[in-house]
């Protein structure tokens, strides 16, 4: 008879959708990243011709930043997707600046679609840490593959690397 202490812990739905969300951003931003190589020259022709004061060094770190994101973006969707609780921290981080700005920008610049933009991530960042930390599958499932024991690795094809171990 197996004790619910050795079933593996589902992740819950909430935690793969926002992982999901993360892997389609993650993606934008590759795709994003490869467009602006692809058409570089006509980008800053149009640049260029519209007056606009974006040099190609500022449109490289352009290329770089979007790639950069995209590795960021899918290196903690797959964090959560393993249950690790040191990305589900950095995302809790990440969500209360993106609200402490959504607020400043309420109260700063409450003109059109400044405010539009604060509420929506208001409501995204509650979303988020609600999902992350609001629910106990949530808790269970990140405090399940935080206390996993590490497997040994220190043993012989004839046994443990111990011999007193027996």
């Amino acid at each position: 008879m197996t004790s619910s202490a050795q079933q593996p812990v589902r992740r819950p739905g909430v935690v793969s959708f926002v992982a999901v969300i993360l892997y389609v951003q993650a993606a934008l931003a590759a795709i994003s990243a490869v467009s602006l190589l692809i058409w570089r020259s006509e980008i800053l022709d149009l640049l260029d011709r519209e007056g606009s004061p974006m040099s190609g060094g500022v449109f490289n770190g352009t290329v770089v930043g979007e790639a950069i994101t995209a590795v960021l973006l899918f290196v903690v969707a797959s964090g959560l997707m393993r249950g690790s609780g040191s990305i589900r921290l950095f995302v809790a981080i990440v969500q209360f600046l993106t609200m402490a700005l959504a607020i400043y920008v309420l109260v700063a610049h409450h003109v059109g679609g400044y405010v539009f933009r604060a509420v929506f991530s208001l409501f995204v960042g509650v979303f988020v840490l609600w999902s992350l930390y609001g629910n106990d599958e949530s808790d269970r499932f990140f405090d399940a593959h935080e206390n996993k024991e590490p497997r040994s690795t220190t043993s012989t094809i004839w046994g443990p690397a111990d011999p007193m171990s027996d």
